[in-house]
């Protein structure tokens, strides 16, 4: 059976530049986590934003892609993702073309088995060249007291012998200021279809919003392993865990609160743990663990199609945890307590 969305109420957003009415999504406001005076700060060029505290970055968005490098297809080049993302010691948690799957890039939004206008098409993966996701326009960039960050806009098209915009998709991301532990910010989206024809997004294992994590975290690295609190022997350099106490595999297709994703940087652990917000449409959503490579995704497709139709749009909300180390789950559930009371 078929799942319309609900229907959001609009408001309006107005850029600083150019002052052009921008009529498109509601966003809640985020507290921030903990005490700490903003000094957050974001930089945007021709080609990326980035959102700084002082001199060091904590994350960057890519407006254009950067060039694939030599052996990539230059299919694999896209624009519209978040990379690199930082800890606090300014370790990176993702990854940018990894030569094991290059579509995966960084923080990026993408469905897989879908239809529109009676043709299948998949913004996932590249290589097939039947759709992807595109960088748009820059709506605005902000800061106060609480919040740092920017909105952009993405369209999600179908590829072939001529380009067809089949979705808008608009993102808030917005950093919020910590006790200098750890990095915090908020990924909202909202994604409207642009034409009568809507969007049916498939019941598919995998596709949503996902995290791409570093390649010297892939499990067919050698080593004895260790036990996490999942209670799943995983790699000794990475491994996953979430918030129903799962490890990898028992964690796939699981429908948990948060799931921490985790490995050795320059001999340290870091980790990025995901939490999905109780107001995201299907929440709390399914959770696609790849069982040997770092990268999960939120997608609420495993449990049957929906559609994104004009007037119905999806919507969902993420936080995002960056440590430099495995963080404890009390610390975590105190997280996930002051991420619902903020919603």
């Amino acid at each position: 059976m078929i799942q319309s969305l609900l229907l959001i109420p609009d408001s309006q957003l107005k850029r600083n530049i150019g002052m052009m009415l921008v009529v498109f999504g509601v966003w809640g406001m985020t507290a921030p986590p903990s005490v700490h005076a903003n000094e957050l700060r974001v930089h945007e060029t021709d080609h990326k934003i980035e959102v700084l505290d002082g001199a060091q970055v904590i994350l960057a968005y890519n407006k254009v892609s950067p060039k694939a490098p030599k052996g990539i297809d230059s299919v694999f080049e896209r624009s519209g993702f978040l990379h690199p993302v930082f800890t606090p010691k300014g370790r990176c948690v993702t990854e940018s073309f990894p030569a094991d799957h290059p579509h995966q890039q960084g923080i990026f939004s993408a469905w897989v088995k879908t239809a529109h206008d009676g043709n299948q098409v998949d913004f996932w993966n590249l290589a097939k060249r039947s759709g992807r996701v595109v960088h748009a326009d820059v709506i605005e960039t902000f800061s106060d007291a609480k919040r740092t960050g920017f909105v952009v806009d993405l369209v999600h098209q179908k590829e072939g012998k001529t380009s067809v915009a089949i979705l808008k998709e608009r993102w808030r991301i917005s950093v919020t200021p910590t006790d200098g532990s750890f990095r915090c910010f908020d990924l909202e989206t909202k994604q409207s279809a642009l034409n009568e024809s809507p969007l049916i997004v498939r019941k598919y294992h995998y596709g949503g919003v996902a995290i791409r994590g570093p390649s010297v975290w892939l499990t067919e690295r050698t080593g004895d392993g260790r036990t996490t609190d999942g209670g799943e022997q995983q790699p000794p350099n990475s491994g996953f865990r979430n918030s129903l106490g799962s490890g990898r595999i028992k964690g796939n297709h699981e429908h948990p609160d948060w799931v921490t994703m985790w490995g050795e940087v320059g001999g340290q652990d870091v980790a990025i743990t995901v939490m999905c917000s109780t107001r995201s449409f299907r929440s709390p959503q399914a959770t696609r663990l790849h069982p040997k490579k770092p990268y999960f995704c939120f997608c609420p497709c495993v449990d049957g199609q929906f559609v994104i139709e004009k007037g119905r749009p999806y919507t969902a909300h993420y936080r995002f945890l960056m440590t430099d180390n495995i963080p404890q789950r009390e610390w975590l559930e105190k997280r996930w307590k002051e991420f619902v009371n903020s919603n």
